[in-house]
């Protein structure tokens, strides 16, 4: 039986180099809502999972959606985000791109886990996040 366990490593960490730019994920604890004594919004506090290097992408695939709730209309676009193998990330974490040197204009944008790509053998961890494009993401 051949072992993949060294040829693994290495493609892990060639793909590694290709992440320039950096995320933090964190996981809203909705058990423990605090609001904004000014604006009223009701915010979730996030746990840290990760703070490390990743890379985006937006697929070719068409899922962007225009739900409305309340009279207001959010644009919600599918972008793939890959982090290095090991951290584990759930449905509902958030993700927040810190810098990316390759297109600055994402510093700062808040992304929705959706699902995650697990697979055995992976050369990155791939998630499935949600783009909200109008507004803060608060709760579910």
């Amino acid at each position: 039986m051949i072992d993949p366990g060294p040829v693994l490593e290495q493609a892990r960490a060639a793909f590694r180099q290709r992440m320039r730019g950096t995320c933090t994920i964190g996981r809203p604890d909705e058990s423990n809502p605090v609001t904004d004594p000014e604006t009223l919004e009701v915010m979730y506090p996030e746990t840290p999972v990760f703070d490390g290097p990743c890379y985006t992408r937006y697929p070719g695939l068409a899922f962007e959606q225009n739900p409305e709730a309340g009279g207001a209309v959010q644009v919600i676009s599918r972008v793939v985000v890959r982090i290095p193998f090991g951290p584990i990330c759930r449905p509902g974490d958030v993700v927040t791109i810190t810098s990316d040197p390759d297109n600055p204009q994402l510093v700062g944008t808040k992304l929705r886990v959706a699902s995650i790509d697990d697979q055995s053998q992976a050369t990155a961890q791939r998630l499935l996040c949600e783009d909200h494009q109008q507004g803060p993401i608060v709760a579910k």
